[in-house]
């Protein structure tokens, strides 16, 4: 087995997020750049094991989705999301997606999440980017996917189709704020999915998905105190 120190290190990450209540079943994943220019990924399925994970459970791809090495299973579903950011931000080294409950209410709505707390006020307010899930599936059911999976990813047209229209969202959001990224790391939330933090490590990615998570909370508590949300709708983008 390859890359045995970078599979140690993200099984204690996987740990980390798991006790700060970043992670949970509901889904996620997490990745590293290697020094060679390859990917560490998560595989998918983790979540549904309750990400009791050990260093077989993340595959190798290089850049473009092709396998390097596989121990386990092949890449988690957000793969090409992962992929895409590497490709565009050289100095991105680590990104950590999440489905923490607190985060996921903003992303349910559609919704920024503001920065009420010092900690968040680094990465400044959560953008999130928004897909029609069904109107996509649909269209590459009728039409035929446009878009190769390549061979590292567990995924079938229609979803990677979803991944692919929110890609550019994603890096039409972050590249004016790119130089930032020589400082501190980034974070956006996807359309009624969850967060996604990019840092410069790994350790920098999670310490961000957990400020993103824990300013989303303080958010929600603090409209609480003031008086209340006034409704909350499950779908308001595409109902």
């Amino acid at each position: 087995m390859r890359y045995t120190t970078e599979r140690e290190h993200a099984v204690r990450t996987t740990e980390h997020l798991k006790r700060w209540d970043v992670l949970e079943p509901g889904g996620g994943a997490l990745s590293r750049r290697l020094d060679d220019g390859n990917i560490l990924m998560a595989c998918t399925g983790l979540s549904f094991r309750w990400w009791d994970v050990t260093v077989d459970d993340f595959i190798v791809l290089d850049p473009d989705g092709d396998i390097v090495e596989q121990t386990g299973a092949l890449g988690a579903s957000g793969t090409p999301v992962h992929l895409a950011l590497y490709r565009e931000f050289p100095a991105c080294h680590g990104i950590v997606h999440a489905h923490s409950p607190h985060a996921l209410a903003f992303a349910s709505l559609g919704a920024e999440i503001p920065s009420v707390t010092n900690q968040l006020d680094t990465l400044g307010t959560i953008a999130c980017a928004s897909a029609d899930d069904l109107v996509v599936k649909q269209r590459v059911a009728r039409e035929g996917s446009r878009h190769p999976i390549p061979p590292g990813i567990v995924q079938g047209p229609g979803p990677y189709a979803v991944n692919m229209e929110i890609v550019p969202q994603i890096l039409d959001t972050l590249r004016p704020r790119a130089a930032e990224l020589d400082r501190h790391g980034l974070g956006f939330t996807i359309y009624r999915h969850g967060l996604m933090a990019i840092g410069r490590t790994l350790d920098e990615a999670a310490n961000n998905a957990h400020r993103i998570e824990s300013g989303a909370r303080a958010a929600i508590l603090q409209a609480t105190l003031a008086g209340g949300l006034s409704q909350v709708r499950t779908n308001p983008l595409y109902a």
